[in-house]
């Protein structure tokens, strides 16, 4: 009866591994989609506030506004490192440490409502320019205090009490249509490998039930 229950487990496990990997080809591929829409947002938002807060742009001087220029650049070429490192925690993709309890639903995404498990890191990636306009004097802030009214948090408090806030984006965001096909091709593999997943631990289980009955049985 073990023999079944092995045999059973193996084929289970044979069919879960291309799911797996098909996975983290989609990890990959939404990693480099991410990429690419962070360095032209980075871009596109910096304009934004340059023309939003105009007053604040022409007080600047041309030597200060190109030092700020400047900045956001090097955050455009570094966006590949920036969203690479906020999407690298492995709890963010089951595949990397499948475990039964996850929700069925994590990677669910509803109209404009995307998934919190990814859609935090990517905001926290893009909070860095918050970091440059809140130093050229935009109006935004990063940190808990500032001694200056502010119209804009930028910053999220982390999960650990004794961890300081970091940058965050906080206003609308809509994910690339790259982005959410890729997710709902994730979600799809996910559900039907996290049904996999349950049903090979149920059965490994159940194998040691039998072992325990066996030795049982035999004393």
């Amino acid at each position: 009866m073990s023999e079944d229950l092995d045999l059973l487990i193996q084929n289970k496990e044979t069919e879960l591994e291309p799911l797996l990997l098909r996975m983290d080809e989609l990890r990959s591929l939404f990693v480099d989609q991410v990429v690419t829409l962070a360095a032209k947002w980075f871009e596109d938002t910096a304009q934004f506030y340059v023309l939003k807060r105009s007053e604040v742009t022409l007080n600047m001087g041309k030597e200060r506004l190109s030092e700020m220029k400047t900045k956001v650049k090097m955050l455009v070429k570094n966006s590949g490192k920036i969203v690479k490192d906020a999407l690298s925690n492995p709890k963010f993709w089951w595949h990397k440490e499948p475990h039964k309890g996850a929700s069925l639903f994590q990677y669910e995404q509803m109209e404009k409502k995307f998934p919190e498990l990814l859609d935090k890191p990517i905001r926290q990636a893009l909070g860095h320019l918050g970091v440059i306009l809140e130093e050229f004097g935009y109006g935004v802030t990063v940190v808990s205090t500032h001694s200056k009214p502010c119209p804009e948090y930028w910053f999220i408090y982390p999960e650990g009490p004794d961890d300081a806030p970091s940058p965050y984006f906080p206003h609308l965001l809509n994910w690339s249509e790259e982005m959410q096909r890729t997710m709902r091709r994730y979600n799809e593999l996910y559900k039907q490998a996290l049904r996999l997943f349950i049903e090979i631990h149920k059965l490994k289980e159940e194998k040691e039930r039998r072992k325990a009955i066996e030795l049982w049985n035999s004393t």
